[in-house]
């Protein structure tokens, strides 16, 4: 799941106008974000994720940073953030040891399920608006994951993750179209091999009194060879409040193997 919270934050906050705040604001928030899912195992995994986000908007360049505490139940070989992956480390989340060695030297860990908890990779962005001079709003972003987490849990891959991507959107009297494309560059680390991963979204807004409703397809091609995409479809309703900030609510469906079957969350942020 490496850009899907990314691509769903950015889109999201593109289509509400968040991203367009005053110039020189600053907002902090938290959320809590749920996902239950097999994805085409026979053991289903748990991942709940309390992330504490900061941002800054200042002419037309927005920067974010972000980190989750993290609690991950089921099988070894999903991660919060990356998703289905294949994981030939021996230790952590119910995994007692190898089965045959790591990538290219025999089979896949055995699939015990087991649980932990701690914090997650750090997640760093930025976003820049491209003056169009007509309606359509075009953002260049780039993005970094750091490796705070622990691989030996199961919390991450233990390398850090570079990402790029390009936001489309265009506000037709409030409703709203926008769409992307990105890369990531995914990291190896010793018992985890990945590959890069291409990605895009589409969507549409609506006003709904003083906030927007709204749903989104988002597509991800799979971190491995013999894994499936990762496709999503999430619908969200967005607040504004008096201090700059929002709450954002969203629930997810997946659509393959490669989706948790469900999600749902929420995200509070103010401004200061």
């Amino acid at each position: 799941m490496m850009r899907f919270r990314l691509t769903m934050m950015f889109a999201a906050l593109a289509a509400t106008g968040l991203a367009h705040a005053a110039d020189g604001s600053t907002t902090v928030g938290i959320g809590v974000d749920y996902n239950s899912g097999d994805y085409g195992s026979e053991i289903s995994t748990d991942i709940l994720s309390v992330p504490l986000d900061l941002r800054h908007r200042r002419g037309n360049w927005s920067l974010r940073a972000s980190v989750p505490w993290l609690q991950v139940s089921g099988d070894p070989n999903v991660l919060p953030a990356v998703g289905p992956v294949p994981n030939f480390n021996p230790v952590g989340r119910g995994r007692t040891g190898l089965v045959g060695g790591p990538p290219g030297g025999g089979e896949e860990a055995s699939p015990e399920s087991g649980s932990a908890s701690g914090i997650g990779d750090v997640t760093l962005a930025a976003a820049y608006s491209l003056p169009t001079g007509n309606a359509v709003g075009v953002d260049l972003g780039a993005n970094a994951k750091i490796a705070t987490a622990d691989e030996d849990k199961g919390l991450g891959t233990g390398a850090n993750d570079y990402g790029v991507s390009l936001d489309l959107y265009r506000d037709f009297d409030g409703t709203v179209l926008f769409g992307g494309v990105g890369h990531t560059w995914l990291g190896s680390s010793t018992y985890i091999d990945v590959d890069s991963v291409q990605s895009g979204n589409l969507g549409v807004s609506q006003r709904a009194g003083r906030g927007r409703l709204g749903v989104m397809y988002d597509h991800r091609t799979a971190s491995a060879s013999g894994l499936d995409d990762r496709r999503d479809a999430i619908a969200f309703f967005s607040l504004p409040n008096a201090s700059g900030g929002r709450m954002q609510l969203y629930a997810s469906r997946g659509l393959s193997d490669g989706s948790p079957e469900w999600g749902a969350g929420i995200a509070l942020s103010t401004g200061f």
